[in-house]
This record gives structure tokens, sequence and C-alpha cells, in this order.
């Protein structure tokens, strides 16, 4: 197994040289990269059908904090984000969530986390270079969300490797997708996640550690029947994560829109599956803003202030362009090769840096570096800091918790001293009622005696 997986990377590496020179001379070019938000020309398929005005529909129409991002990186060696900790506090919710505070990744879905059909023509599950959870090599050779998240926490459990299907691998590898799967499975592999997780975590521990969890779904489920996600399902899967994980971050992913730079709404996926060709502009149109409306609205009924270490961000689409996209696809099937998974995990990853200002209208993806978190919000961009971000230094946050005691201090004094009379009055009362309780039984008692020792005794 592990001399396939090293003929892996050394394909992938040649596969993407090219590639990595043009991000090489893009990082020299520009180490200051600030998101703008997309040009608003677009053919008339994209006209007011933009998940950013489905988004607006579900949320505020408060600005969108934009995200100036200073530092990137191309490889290992090229890897010097600035951290977060321990100069700020981090992880007390999804709004100051940075990826150092992430211990714990899984994956949930299709095959785009299985890593079908990612290893020579063949239709095995190649779940170690799945890019939602794989974790053979590093990303030197093969470019993962986890992989990337290592960089920044050594010691992430949960992380796929090897071939195989979800039963075949080791079930401490927290990667429950499973081939073919639809939205009505969601709970099932939910379940199963939270079973792995507390037979190899534990409850207690699980309290104190972070989790990011990467749904996948809807690539084979518009395939197989042009049908919209089954609402109920993936309402109760987010109510099943809730309840039995104390603090995790979902990311929930749509079906793969792959496509040309310059023609953003034309997408290769309908080629590929015989129910989405048949469908006319329009109709195509119509289902994926139908996908959009519940994933957001999956995500204005699942963000709560009353749950700050839940958080659910909906991405209806996976988008990913290119200027020969034909080349991310596995021949005539809908599913991703190597190439397009490393494109997957590059949109994810900077999609997650940055919000939904991310802006491919301006750059070629394959030509952009993996972002470094935004320096006026070094964390990941959530639903909870999509309009504002706060930071607080260990320092401050310690002076707030200790002023917040201390202002706590007088005023439960003062309550006691407005409610003294009250509290007299019940303990003279509650005093009173115990004698009379008590004296009365045991005078009751005393009564029903048969002798007493003070009683006369006839004939002494």
């Amino acid at each position: 197994m592990r001399l396939v997986a090293s003929l892996f990377v050394v394909e992938i590496l040649y596969a993407l040289a090219f590639d990595g020179y043009i991000m090489r001379y893009n990082s020299q070019r520009r180490r200051l990269h600030k998101l703008t938000k997309r040009s608003a020309d677009s053919d008339e398929d994209d006209a007011s059908d933009s998940q950013e005005d489905l988004n607006d529909r579900f949320h505020s129409a408060k600005e969108v904090l934009a995200s100036n991002i200073a530092s990137s990186f191309f490889n290992k060696r090229s890897f010097a984000c600035p951290r977060a900790r321990p100069t700020l506090h981090t992880g007390d919710s999804t709004a100051d969530l940075s990826p150092e505070d992430i211990d714990i990744i899984a994956a949930l879905g299709d095959s785009l986390s299985t890593g079908r059909g990612l290893w020579q023509s063949t239709d095995i599950e190649f779940r170690g270079a799945a890019f939602s959870i794989g974790g053979d090599a590093n990303i030197d050779g093969l470019v993962t969300i986890p992989n990337i998240l290592l960089e920044f926490n050594e010691r992430v459990l949960g992380v796929s490797h090897g071939m195989g299907t979800r039963d075949q691998l080791p079930d401490d590898q927290l990667n429950c997708a499973q081939s073919g799967a639809t939205s009505k499975d969601m709970p099932e592999q939910a379940n199963e996640l939270i079973r792995r997780l507390n037979h190899h975590h534990g409850k207690k521990n699980l309290k104190d550690s972070w989790l990011m969890l990467l749904i996948t779904i809807g690539t084979e489920e518009l395939c197989s029947g042009c049908s919209l996600p089954d609402y109920g399902a993936l309402h109760s899967t987010m109510k099943i994560l809730a309840d039995h994980i104390p603090k995790v971050f979902v990311v929930l992913i749509g079906p793969v829109h792959v496509s040309f730079s310059h023609i953003l709404t034309s997408n290769l996926l309908r080629s590929r599956c015989e129910c989405l060709d048949a469908l006319s502009k329009v109709g195509m149109r119509q289902l994926l803003r139908g996908w959009a409306e519940i994933f957001y609205r999956l995500q204005s009924e699942h963000n709560s202030p009353q749950r700050p270490t839940f958080g659910l961000l909906a991405l209806p689409s996976l988008t990913i362009t290119s200027r020969h996209p034909e080349s991310l696809f596995i021949k005539n099937r809908p599913f991703l090769n190597r190439k397009g998974h490393t494109y997957a995990a590059k949109w994810l990853w900077n999609r997650l840096m940055t919000g939904p200002e991310y802006n491919l209208s301006e750059i070629v993806l394959s030509a952009d570096d993996y972002f470094c978190p935004s320096m006026d919000c070094p964390y990941f961009r959530t639903v909870t800091n999509r309009h504002s971000c706060r930071m607080l230094t260990e320092n401050e946050w310690r002076n707030s918790r200790s002023n917040n005691t201390q202002r706590n201090e007088p005023k439960r004094k003062e309550t006691l001293r407005q409610h003294l009379v009250l509290i007299v009055v019940i303990i003279i009362v509650s005093a009173f009622i115990s004698v009379a309780f008590f004296g009365t039984v045991f005078y009751r008692h005393g009564l029903q005696a048969a002798k007493s020792r003070f009683e006369a005794i006839p004939g002494v």
C-alpha cells in the first residue's frame, strides 16, 4: 500500500509541475491580495440567480467584511503563515475559530469524499487522496484540507489513509462517506460518525476538542435523478451532530461546478450526466437554485447565538474554474480526477480563509496561491464573523474575564442586600413550621405510648 501511495505522489508531482511554476511566479508577483466582489457582468443565466443573492435572502443585508490576505504559500517549504496562538485568544466559538484549533477532522458524503476513481482507471476508493479528508503524503505531493491543517497543528486526528471502503479501513479514520450516497443517507452516516467518535475519543475528550466536518453531497444525486436534496434528512443530520458533538464546525458542500475561467456559468458536469444533459438552461438553473435555497435555509436554521460552538457553513456548489476544465474530470464520468481534487482543495481552503468575497473572476485558480488567514480576521470565515470580526489577545481576554467576575460580585451582594428582609422572613417562617411540625409529631407519639416511665404501678 505504501508503494502504491508513493507512486501516486510521484505521478501527481509531475502532473502539477506546471501549475506549481505558475503559483511560484504568482507568489512573488502578489504578496498582498485584497479580495473584492465579483463583477456584476455575467450572462443571462446568472442574472438574479446568484448564490450571493440567495444568501442575502437568508441573512441581513449588512456589508460582508472584506479579507486582507497578506501572505500565502504554495508548498511545504513556503508555508510561513503567522500563528494566531498564543498571542490571540481563539476557539471560544465559531466566531474565533482558528485552523490551529482544529483537533479532529471528519467527512460524510458521496464519492467526492471516498476518492472514487482516483487510482488509474479503477473504481477503487482512494480515501487517502480525497481532498476533504485524505492525509497521504503532505502538501508537497498531495494538497488536501487535512494536509493543510497539519501544517497548523501536526496532531490533527481522524485523517484518511490508503485505499478501501468505509468498512475496510480502520474506523479511527473518521471518513464515513460512501460512494453513491445521497442526502437521505446523511443521518446514518452521522450516527456512524458519533459511534466512532465516542469509541475512539470518548465524550469527555470531545468536550475539549474542536472537530471540523466536511460533508460533500449532491454531485451523484444530481446526476442520478435531477432531484432536490432531502431537506428533512439534512435537518435531522444537523440535529444529530449538534446533540452529540460539543464543538463542531460543519461545512456542507454541494455538487461540483466546473467551468471555464471566462465562462463561470457553464458547468461541465452537465454533459457527464444524462439526466442533467436533458434539462434546458432554465431547468438547470432552477434545479441549482433549489439546492442553494435548501442549503441556505439549513445554514440559517442551524447557526444560533445560544449554541456558539456549533456552526454550519453552507456552500451550495464546489466551484472550480480552469482554462482547461475538461482536464479536471475522469474521462466521461462525473468524478473529479487527482488534479480536480487538488483544485477543489485550493478553492475550498481559500473560501474558508476569505469568506464569500473570494473572487474567481480576478485570477485563474491554478495561478492562485493557498491563502494564510486574513490579517484582520485570522479565523475561518464563518456565518458568525461574516459581517464583523473581533480579535482579543490572551491578556485582553483574561482581563475581560476578571472584570466580569469583579462586576458580578457586587451585583450578588446588592441582590442579597435588597432581599435581606425577605430572606430573614423566609428563615423565621421555615423555623416556625419546622418546630410546629416536629413538636406535633413528638406530642402525638407520646400520647400513643403504652406506658410512661412516670406511670404509677398499682400495688407499689
